[in-house]
């Protein structure tokens, strides 16, 4: 079972992984989100697309939703491979000019 983030409003939608759970604790206690191959929370460009999608959708509603949740077909992917990641931080955030 996935893991996603979505705005309500905007209808659009990251991934945030597969739940990881305490093993001392294997009840609804979510400790982190990780893919086949790394936590999330230690990935700097998947921390960087979190933000961004936060700060684009400040003042929105946004749910924590699991696969099924949802339908998929009314929401735009934010993708979180690599290259399309990094095509959607690229020049954010943007300089602050302070005067």
């Amino acid at each position: 079972m996935d893991a996603y983030l979505i705005c309500v409003e905007t209808k659009k939608l990251i991934w945030l992984g597969k739940p990881i759970r305490l093993t001392s604790n294997p009840g609804k206690v979510i400790y982190y989100s990780q893919n086949s191959s790394y936590n999330n929370h230690e990935t700097p460009l998947l921390n960087k697309v979190l933000w961004k999608f936060l700060a684009e959708h400040a003042h929105k509603e946004l749910r924590a939703v699991f696969s099924g949740e949802y339908n998929d077909d009314d929401y735009e992917h934010i993708s979180t491979d690599d290259v399309e990641a990094e095509d959607y931080v690229r020049d954010w955030p943007v300089p602050l000019i302070v005067a």
